[in-house]
């Protein structure tokens, strides 16, 4: 496993950051090379523009994310519409252009609220008042979905089974590993959607669903942690079945229905026993923070609060692997 961290702009001063911090490896939402409307296919060469850029400073690709908001690249695949196929068609050919450029994982979302309902902005919350990121179910469950998204279960593993099944073969055919990040927030419902990628049990249907090496999870420990569930066992479990493709290694205080965003040294799960587990399931992709809270004086993007957990996870790897 490897420390990474996700950029948004690639500046200069921001790549030279990274590579201060000791971080080798970057992900990247490939919707930031796509245009404004973030669909279609992500166009190689922009691609290799930034690869050649972020080589002159030492940095490689792990991860690229693709296009999650609303009306990007496969929307209508969300919502199980004719002009799904076309999409799909897109990611496919998005996929066949992150392989050629060796870069081994392709991070995705099925969701149609995405990250919706959550407090942030000026806030206190956090540890010595630091900002962070707070969810509370009981003010956001009644609102309702926007017309033609409301959608149950069944109906939404099936829109799913049919991206998966096609998209999962040209993966194996390429050598690129998916990784899905599961609900966050992990409700029962989020504005008309069940939300079916909020539990163990989602996320094991999930790498059930389509089975493949290529086929499995971003692990975001934090959203796992918001689940409720132990989050030792779920990382052994899915480890140990070769299961984690990329993983979010951050913590939570609380759990669905309330939880608030903390420091990574700061939550409810035992970051070392976890950092040991990765380390005993053989994890050997990439590891990055997210979400990380907003200390005081910090920057627009939040170059303060990564720095600590990056530094923070560089101890947990060393302790873990310099220990028998």
């Amino acid at each position: 496993m490897y420390l990474c961290l996700g950029l948004t702009e690639f500046s200069d001063e921001t790549l030279a950051f990274a590579k201060q911090l000791g971080v080798d490896y970057v992900k990247i939402c490939g919707g930031h090379l796509m245009g404004p409307a973030q669909q279609g296919v992500l166009p190689a060469d922009g691609l290799q523009a930034l690869q050649e850029k972020l080589d002159r400073f030492g940095l490689s690709l792990a991860v690229v994310l693709l296009p999650q908001g609303r009306d990007t690249q496969y929307w209508n695949a969300r919502l199980g519409r004719p002009e799904r196929d076309q999409e799909i068609e897109d990611v496919c050919e998005t996929i066949r252009v992150i392989a050629a450029a060796g870069v081994p994982v392709v991070e995705w979302t099925w969701s149609i609220p995405d990250v919706w309902g959550s407090i942030s902005g000026d806030n206190d919350w956090g540890r010595g008042g630091a900002r962070v990121r707070r969810f509370d179910y009981d003010l956001v469950k009644e609102v309702p979905a926007y017309p033609g998204e409301a959608v149950e279960a069944e109906e939404m593993w099936e829109r799913l089974e049919y991206f998966l099944s096609r998209i999962v073969p040209v993966a194996e055919e390429t050598g690129v590993r998916l990784a899905l990040h599961p609900h966050d927030p992990p409700t029962p419902y989020l504005r008309g959607e069940a939300r079916i990628l909020s539990s163990f049990e989602g996320m094991k249907r999930l790498v059930e669903l389509v089975p493949s090496e290529a086929n499995g999870l971003n692990f975001c420990q934090g959203t796992v942690a918001e689940m409720g569930i132990d989050v030792i066992g779920a990382i052994r479990y899915f480890g140990e079945r070769d299961k984690i493709n990329h993983v979010h290694f951050r913590d939570v205080k609380g759990a669905v229905p309330k939880f608030d965003e903390s420091f990574v040294d700061d939550g409810d799960t035992d970051m070392l026993e976890a950092m040991r587990a990765y380390h005993e399931v053989g994890y050997r992709y990439a590891m990055m923070p997210d979400h990380t809270p907003r200390i005081a004086g910090d920057s627009p993007q939040g170059h303060r609060g990564r720095a600590y957990a990056i530094g923070y996870m560089r101890g947990l790897m060393e302790a873990v692997e310099r220990t028998p």
